[in-house]
């Protein structure tokens, strides 16, 4: 299967642990949508998106602007980081020390407190994906770790997915066989 992704637009982490926090765009969300209008390789027909809402307010725009249909999903959210989402790494570092070493030293396996691993967040986007079978006509608006999630599943390592490039506002294609 083949489809596309798109990362939500900018926004302002402040050195703060992020995943399924809600964050403030640090551009207009009509800017981003008139960027990504500008920038589309395609014009989807079906049309998904995390119901997060750096992610549902630009699939809204495009929604409108290309006139389809948009189904917002939890299942596309990024990572849940649990306790530890929206606060600052230092803090993390000085208050929960132990457990954030042990995160940062063998993220592939442990998951934060009251958060995801690394392999149930890839199993609840691989099913999202088996049960939706994405074409060349869908796009998912998503997050990077979506995206690099993604990448894993059509054979990059982590270490290679996680060292890609995935831009605010940038347009992906991917290929997956035997979903």
């Amino acid at each position: 299967m083949t489809f596309w992704t798109l990362r939500h637009p900018p926004v302002d982490r402040k050195g703060r642990c992020v995943g399924q926090s809600v964050l403030a765009l640090t551009i207009p969300i009509a800017h981003a949508v008139a960027q990504a209008l500008a920038s589309a390789p395609i014009v989807p027909r079906r049309l998904y998106s995390s119901d997060l809402p750096r992610c549902a307010d630009l699939a809204r725009g495009l929604a409108e602007a290309w006139k389809v249909d948009l189904s917002l999903t939890p299942e596309l959210r990024e990572l849940s980081f649990g306790l530890w989402e929206g606060r600052h790494y230092d803090a993390l570092d000085r208050e929960d020390g132990a457990r954030w070493r042990t995160w940062c030293d063998d993220w592939k396996h442990v998951a934060p407190p009251g958060g995801e691993t690394l392999t149930a967040f890839s199993a609840r986007i691989m099913s999202w994906l088996q049960s939706h079978q994405p074409g060349s006509d869908t796009l998912l608006v998503t997050h990077a770790g979506v995206i690099r999630a993604i990448e894993v599943r059509g054979g990059k390592t982590w270490d290679a997915a996680m060292a890609s490039s995935t831009p605010f506002l940038g347009w992906n294609e991917h290929t997956l066989a035997g979903l």
